[in-house]
């Protein structure tokens, strides 16, 4: 449906009935054709909206993704970090106690393991030497 626009002239005074009439018909038809226009328009500028929005919650999904996968590759570095540092100083720590308690003649735990092991000995054989003596005693 073509309109044939017309240029806007200076309004002008009626002066009959009919170009009232008239008037009032071409009245009629620019609203249609606004109408019309703004709802073919319309329509394109929502789905043009639509594509637009699409793209930029896929712009934005796209940036949160890798902000959140940098952020726990940041943690996880932080934490391994973190433990690195924890283990040498318990390290740190160990060896200096260990060095103090040797320096104060008190035994290590491996030394005392040392010392209950060659007591399980003893107690074995005076056990044995036991024994053997009650034998003896009976005859």
């Amino acid at each position: 449906m073509a309109v044939e626009k017309k240029p806007m002239d200076k309004p002008r005074k009626l002066s009959s009935a009919s170009e009232l009439r008239k008037y009032t018909q071409d009245i009629w038809l620019a609203g249609l054709g606004a109408f019309s226009r703004a709802e073919e328009e319309g329509g394109k500028l929502f789905d043009n909206l639509v594509k637009v929005g699409e793209e930029l919650e896929s712009k934005t999904r796209d940036i949160a993704d890798n902000t959140v996968e940098t952020v726990v590759e940041a943690r996880d570095k932080v934490l391994e970090k973190a433990s690195d540092t924890r283990d040498k100083v318990e390290r740190a720590f160990d060896d200096k106690l260990s060095s103090a308690l040797g320096r104060l003649g008190i035994p290590s735990q491996r030394e005392l393991d040392m010392v209950n092991q060659r007591l399980d000995t003893l107690t074995q054989v005076l056990q044995q030497l036991t024994d053997q003596m009650r034998e003896n005693a009976k005859k």
